[in-house]
């Protein structure tokens, strides 16, 4: 896929700055750089940074940078995604940031659609899209159904991640104020980011795949499952002591009730969650509430069956 020629050169202060870290990712890097120069929204720059690629990756930036001055190249010795993810963040010159992997691909309206979004309403820190899966048939699942309001958000927060990484676009400023990212959330960086950030301005979804998400054998949630698993459940009981103020004994407990599986649980234990825990939840909204129902007639069904 060839690239649109640029009609002007690119403004010193963009609109919006990609930030696309990179660490020997050369295999799907072209299509991904690609997806971003190819964008229907223009007003721009492409941050790539690298974290100490020692494969082709520096020789395929350098020859789209020779042609498209919105790219800018930050290269750093090998120290990790976090510490890339933060040097890029404070190096951006925009004020918002678009999220971007080098395995995956944007579709061309991506930054169109998400810059109107963030323009219309006032407040916004954060918008994320839905996803498009492709790549390994092995690997391939059923995209989730998109969480519109921010009471769910903050709910499906205690117990597992509803925005995917690379769709978000985010207020630089907010960010930074939530201290970016942490090293000691390494492998699920982006979920902690999202519980410290939520508590400095709204979120907005775009129930749109404007995003396709590659799966592989060699992605990092796939190489680190094990330990992103484990982190998850650490940060997903900080969010629940926060979002529903919690004990740490609580929390567990109610960590422990969301992820397990519903024949594991009795209806003893989710209704303690119904009259402990969610009415100390700081925000509600008829999407929440439809899904505590589903969720708990769900469960009354499980409960007869199993009985």
């Amino acid at each position: 896929m060839a690239t649109k020629p640029l009609s002007s050169i690119s403004p010193k202060c963009p609109k919006i700055t990609v930030l696309m870290p990179v660490w020997n990712g050369s295999q799907h890097l072209a299509e991904s750089i690609e997806s971003i120069l190819n964008q229907t929204f223009r007003d721009f720059e492409l941050l790539i940074v690298d974290d100490g690629s020692n494969d082709t990756t520096p020789e395929i930036i350098k020859s789209y940078a020779k042609k498209d001055t919105r790219i800018r190249i930050i290269t750093l010795n090998h120290g990790g995604i976090v510490k890339a993810l933060n040097f890029g963040l404070v190096a951006a010159s925009a004020d918002w940031i678009a999220r971007m992997d080098c395995d995956d691909v944007a579709q061309p309206e991506r930054l169109e659609r998400q810059w109107e979004a963030v323009n219309k309403h006032p407040g916004i820190v954060l918008c994320h899209t839905q996803i498009e899966f492709f790549g390994d048939s092995d690997l391939l699942c059923r995209e989730a159904r998109m969480v519109r309001s921010m009471s769910l958000t903050m709910l499906r927060l205690c117990h597992r991640c509803p925005i995917t990484h690379p769709t978000v676009l985010y207020l630089k400023c907010a960010v930074l104020t939530a201290r970016g990212y942490y090293e000691s959330e390494r492998h699920a960086e982006d979920f902690g980011l999202w519980g410290r950030l939520i508590g400095i301005g709204e979120f907005i979804s775009l129930n749109k795949p404007l995003l396709r998400l590659r799966l592989h054998q060699f992605s990092v949630s796939k190489h680190s499952a094990s330990e992103q698993l484990e982190l998850s459940r650490k940060i997903a009981e900080a969010h629940c002591m926060r979002f529903m103020n919690l004990a740490e004994a609580d929390s567990k407990r109610a960590v422990n009730l969301l992820q397990a599986c519903r024949q594991s649980t009795t209806f003893k234990e989710w209704l303690w969650f119904l009259f402990f825990c969610l009415p100390r939840l700081r925000r509600w909204s008829i999407e929440m509430v439809l899904w505590i129902a589903t969720e708990t007639w769900t469960r009354v069904a499980t409960c007869r069956l199993i009985s």
